[in-house]
């Protein structure tokens, strides 16, 4: 799921031949792996809200990190496909052998 300004979600559908995940919408009616959203909504109630209750992996992407909140993985802005591919499959790889071993 991708939570942030039109701009943002815009950006990543016109790449979405090049990533590694498939970028849904907030509304959508699957239930997503990883949550991708820029930091600007976390001054959004509702969407920080939906952010801290998601149990998926969790990446927060910016151009200064926010060190008050809690995501799995944060990805500096501007970033090149190559950079936000590698964030996914490793923050993936890593709650993947998580959930194997503590699970």
């Amino acid at each position: 799921m991708v939570l942030g300004p039109s701009s943002f979600y815009s950006t990543l559908n016109e790449l979405k031949m090049f990533l590694k995940f498939n970028p849904l919408p907030e509304d959508t009616t699957e239930n997503p792996n990883i949550t991708l959203f820029h930091i600007d909504v976390l001054q959004i109630k509702k969407q920080k809200d939906l952010i801290d209750k998601s149990n998926t992996i969790k990446i927060c992407v910016g151009k200064k990190k926010d060190m008050s909140n809690t995501y799995d993985a944060f990805l500096e802005l501007p970033s090149s496909i190559k950079e936000i591919n590698a964030v996914v499959e490793n923050i993936a790889a890593k709650k993947k052998v998580q959930h194997k071993f503590f699970n």
